[in-house]
């Protein structure tokens, strides 16, 4: 099997490792200079001297996160080489027009582009809730706060208040940004990736490695928008929930994608039945 030599991993796998290797183990340094700062008598100067003099401090903080990031990276790896290593059902091609098109379009979904007012809704939304809120306040304030310096101080209060709920709805928007952006970038650096489908995996050239072991239900979505759906059960500590994976079908595949679903349909999910 023409298995690829860069590996793309997952957004969890890199989350994962993005979190071991940056922002625990810094969490965990400042976390300790707080902890020792307010429990001792020492000034900052004089901890930060004593901490990196210690040297070995900050490398084993470092050391242990890293480790388990690199767990789940290499957890990751040994997944793709036993799909490889196994049975492929299908291999789809895209082409660089066809790919390009289709990840201008999911980036579309995450930040909508043509929707005007309605990609901000929750801006209006936040707005109007904040300006309920400060005119409650400022009617409160009229009404029964006498003395002038609390009432000013309420009324600045309130517009503070007010200026919060426009910002709370405004970082949607920008996070839904930065998600489109980041996507964007990830999928684009394959111009024209290739799509393995394996009886418990999927490997994306640009994406990264997905599992089905835990497949719930597979749809054909050919006609529709021009892809199958897998929905796998992702579990945690308290609940079971759903998550929706949508891989896109190249032009000229889409008989394919239909056998292909029914191949998961009677091999993975009916057999499982009995």
């Amino acid at each position: 099997m023409d298995k690829p030599t860069n590996l793309a991993f997952s957004d969890e796998a890199t989350f994962n490792f993005l979190q071991g290797v940056v922002l625990f183990p810094i969490l965990a340094i400042i976390s300790l200079f707080v902890v020792v700062l307010v429990t001792t008598d020492a000034t900052l100067a004089e901890l930060g001297l004593s901490f990196f003099a210690m040297g070995g401090v900050p490398v084993i903080i470092v050391g242990i996160f890293g480790s388990v990031a690199l767990g789940h990276r290499i957890s990751e790896i040994r997944a793709i080489n036993r799909m490889f290593a196994g049975e492929i059902w299908e291999c789809w091609q895209f082409s660089s027009s066809e790919w390009s098109e289709k990840v201008e379009g999911v980036c579309n979904l995450i930040n909508p582009k043509v929707e005007g007012l309605e990609a901000y809704m929750a801006v209006i939304n936040s707005s109007i809730f904040g300006a309920v809120v400060a005119i409650i306040m400022d009617i409160i304030v009229f009404f029964v706060v006498k003395d002038p310096v609390v009432k000013k101080g309420l009324w600045i209060t309130s517009g503070i208040v007010f200026l919060f709920f426009v910002g709370a709805g405004l970082f949607e928007p920008m996070v839904e940004k930065i998600k489109a952006n980041r996507y964007r970038r990830k999928a684009l650096k394959f111009p024209e990736p290739r799509v393995w489908f394996g009886p418990n995996d999927v490997y994306h050239e640009a994406l990264g490695h997905t599992s089905l072991k835990e497949l719930h239900k597979v749809t054909d979505q050919t006609r529709s928008r021009k892809a199958i759906q897998f929905t796998v059960v992702v579990s945690s500590d308290s609940y079971d929930d759903l998550a929706k994976l949508r891989f896109p079908v190249p032009s000229g595949s889409e008989d394919r994608a239909a056998s292909l679903v029914l191949r998961y349909r009677h091999e993975r999910l009916q057999s499982r039945s009995y």
